[in-house]
């Protein structure tokens, strides 16, 4: 994977950074993040399969899925995220500064702000409490309003869901029940499609 920005690995891992990323943690970043490119677009795949008429556009957009992940301000932020994940699976702690931990959060910010297959691109109100700075993964103070979502960005989001309950070991009906109208504020008929959607390409 070229990153943008970096002509190679070197020119990377020379940059200033509080704490050093090491060959081993941008390695795993890059495979862990092809990867689950990869599989976003096998799920994609299924939904263009499953409607393509009322998806149109979906496989175009699977192309660019993550891609900030690769640039600025993100790129540094989520090799630490990535390797953090990383040693959770090993049960093992990343002891990162505060500093590092900031970066995390602004990039996490940047990241779901960026990119419309996430439900916090289209809340009106975003602030830097959108994501939970204590767990990623957990419920925020407020729940955000992804009530604007399209069918295509509902579409990408649950592709994206799939491709990280592959990853994890775990389904993406559990996450669904888990967030949806606790995390995230869905109107009845996007939690309808949301189910279709899971149930339809999930096996």
């Amino acid at each position: 994977m070229i990153f943008a920005g970096v002509t190679n690995i070197d020119d990377l891992l020379k940059q200033d950074n509080p704490e050093e990323i090491t060959l081993e943690m941008l390695n795993f970043f890059d495979k862990r993040t092809e990867n689950h490119i990869k599989l976003v677009q096998k799920y994609c795949q299924k939904i263009d399969e499953y409607d393509a008429k009322r998806f149109e556009g979906l496989l175009e957009r699977s192309e660019e899925h993550d891609q900030s992940k690769y640039d600025d301000p993100e790129l540094d932020p989520y090799i630490y995220i990535t390797w953090e994940y990383h040693c959770k699976d090993l049960g093992k702690a990343c002891n990162y500064s505060k500093e590092i931990r900031n970066k995390m959060n602004e990039a996490t910010n940047h990241h779901v702000k960026t990119n419309q297959h996430h439900p916090e691109y289209h809340s009106k109100s975003l602030n830097e409490n959108t994501i939970n700075r204590e767990d990623r993964d957990a419920i925020p103070d407020k729940m955000v309003d992804a009530t604007a979502m399209s069918d295509l960005d509902i579409g990408e989001m649950c592709a994206d869901w799939c491709a990280m309950s592959e990853e994890k070991g775990n389904t993406p009906q559990a996450w669904a029940k888990k967030n949806i109208n606790k995390r995230w504020k869905f109107t009845p008929d996007q939690v309808k499609l949301i189910y279709e959607l899971l149930n339809s390409i999930w096996a």
